[in-house]
């Protein structure tokens, strides 16, 4: 054996270096993945349960107001199409009836709670509310007598995307 052969040490080559970092890298990938999988889970559920609160609330403000407008002498209106606010009602806190709300919309970052203060939570980011009021007849209703029931839906949605619905079924006791 010559002398160059004594001399040779053992010591990494370039490509067993990068084959020891493609390794490392698929170790530190597959331990990282799970968190990273937990924290998008985490953000989805946190994004639903504020949804879910967003959606109650406002459907607890709607149930609240009457039935039908006040004044209008305990009789459905005689117009059953006339959903929506009334010229006068500009505002939810000027809203007089359950079916005042049909219609009410607040796009992304413009939700508010009942005291029309801006939801600022960060999971709000991209969440949309809407209302629908409809009236119904349920099976046994004589169909010539005025509707006695409202449906009354709110919907959250997420990037336009529905994400909670609420329907409730309002009855009107004469």
């Amino acid at each position: 054996m010559g002398a160059s052969g004594r001399r040779r040490s053992r010591a990494f080559t370039l490509i067993e270096a990068l084959l020891a970092a493609v390794i490392l890298a698929a170790v530190v990938a597959s331990v990282l993945l799970p968190f990273a999988a937990g924290a998008r889970s985490q953000v989805v559920e946190t994004r639903q349960t504020l949804a879910a609160g967003l959606a109650e609330s406002l459907m607890e403000e709607i149930l609240l107001r009457p039935f039908e407008e006040p004044g209008d002498n305990d009789e459905l209106p005689e117009d059953l199409a006339d959903f929506g606010p009334d010229a006068d009602e500009t505002t939810r806190e000027g809203f007089s009836a359950v079916d005042d709300y049909h219609g009410h919309a607040e796009p992304p970052g413009s939700i508010v709670d009942s005291q029309g203060q801006p939801v600022d939570d960060e999971g709000a980011a991209g969440l949309s509310r809407h209302v629908s009021v409809a009236y119904v007849t349920v099976a046994g209703q004589d169909p010539l007598e005025d509707p006695s029931f409202l449906r009354v839906v709110v919907e959250v949605r997420h990037q336009g995307k529905p994400l909670v619905t609420l329907t409730r079924l309002v009855h009107w006791l004469e």
